[in-house]
């Protein structure tokens, strides 16, 4: 693999996104969002809509919304779902990605600070500070003064941020010479440093500098790089979420529109698959999926069953879909569905379908991707189908706790 060129890479970083996602979204507030908005903007009025469950939900509609003030909000849970209804996602692949992204970034950066200052506390240089500083001591968070961290970022505010800027030029090059991470994965992880550095606590880096001004400085900066470095490698979940995400909205839209094309045109099953790659019969099949009101859908749901704190949140993602299942694997997964009332998983499911034309390999494999990551990190991860025969209907949903 060639390794890129670190300025190239710094320029990249350098340019600018839309800062809009244009992706046509019902965005459901938590209560403390809710309050927070109608404080704001006094003339706000949030309105009930039917979430991707039928559960009606107060929010707002919106066919664009700015990516930093929703993963803001995201941060600060006051966003309870994101949910888009739609004939056609496939074409809106950046839009879907950006606002998976967003949301999974949002949860990172949420428990970048809890995890570093546990890393921190823990770690061979602080407990030698310790031992040389009894008076000084340094055990949690809560017993750094945030006085004295204003005080220091007014005395020596030039000097830290040289630091931070050394700290980050040693993650991006230790991330450059990985030479096992796949280039999507370096990418990644580059372009979110500055983000994941301006993230950290002024109090973290309170920590870091009186540490640092004493002749632990060369410990505590190797610590604190290899630490950062540690931590960016939770950006691969994002990625490979996005890459399932849109392999499982592919196959949505393929049974959407093989549903719309044999039920309603009359177009028989063997030549579908020809039928659909016309792009004048794909917006035939949009517009009717419009006037039969069968939508695709997509939410991510940040706090199923009202769970979420500091130091966990849970993320359901369900992606729903029209589509058809013939009579012999109806059968098959109606059998499963009694043996098994949680849903079935995506291998069991593929293999009563056919993988070549559903493409399940990418599928599984960017499932087992996250299989692995999520095992390794400790991270509560489920996919599972749920086939709805009487409605036709296909639910994916993934289940994740970080």
């Amino acid at each position: 693999m060639n390794i890129p060129d670190l300025k190239n890479l710094e320029l990249q970083n350098l340019h600018k996104k839309d800062p809009e996602v244009r992706l046509p979204s019902h965005i459901f507030l938590t209560p403390a969002g809710l309050k927070f908005i109608r404080s704001n903007s006094p003339a706000f009025v949030a309105k009930k809509f039917n979430n991707i469950s039928g559960i009606s939900k107060e929010g707002f509609y919106t066919k664009s919304f700015n990516a930093q003030a929703i993963q803001k909000m995201a941060m600060k849970f006051f966003i309870d779902e994101i949910y888009v209804a739609l004939p056609e996602l496939l074409s809106l692949r950046s839009e879907i990605i950006s606002t998976n992204n967003l949301i999974v970034y949002s949860i990172l950066y949420r428990k970048l600070t809890p995890t570093l200052a546990k890393t921190l506390f823990e770690s061979k240089v602080v407990k030698d500070f310790n031992r040389k500083n009894p008076k000084n001591s340094m055990v949690n968070l809560a017993n750094i003064s945030l006085q004295k961290v204003e005080m220091m970022h007014k005395q020596y505010g030039n000097e830290i941020e040289k630091l931070k800027e050394e700290i980050r030029e040693r993650v991006t090059e230790k991330i450059l010479s990985n030479t096992s991470l796949k280039e999507e994965d370096m990418y990644a992880r580059i372009r979110a440093l500055p983000k994941f550095i301006n993230w950290i606590d002024p109090r973290v880096w309170f920590l870091f500098f009186v540490i640092y001004k004493t002749e632990f400085k060369e410990q505590i900066q190797i610590t604190f790089v290899q630490m950062i470095y540690n931590y960016l490698e939770h950006t691969v979940i994002a990625t490979h979420l996005s890459n399932l995400i849109m392999e499982f909205i592919q196959n949505s839209e393929k049974s959407h529109y093989t549903l719309l094309a044999t039920k309603y045109l009359g177009i028989k099953k063997s030549e579908v698959d020809n039928f659909i790659r016309s792009r004048k019969n794909r917006e035939a099949l949009k517009l009717l999926a419009i006037e039969k009101k069968q939508s695709l859908e997509i939410s991510w749901n940040l706090n199923p069953e009202k769970i979420g704190s500091m130091n966990l949140s849970r993320l359901l993602i369900m992606i729903s879909n029209y589509g058809l299942i013939d009579e012999e694997t109806t059968q098959k997964l109606r059998r499963k569905m009694k043996a098994d009332i949680d849903g079935i998983s995506i291998a069991s499911f593929y293999d009563d379908l056919d993988p070549a034309k559903l493409g399940a390999g990418l599928g599984l494999l960017y499932n087992s991707y996250l299989e692995d990551i999520c095992r390794k990190e400790g991270i509560s991860y489920r996919c599972v189908i749920y086939p709805e025969p009487s409605k036709q209907k296909t639910t994916v949903k993934i289940d994740m706790t970080l």
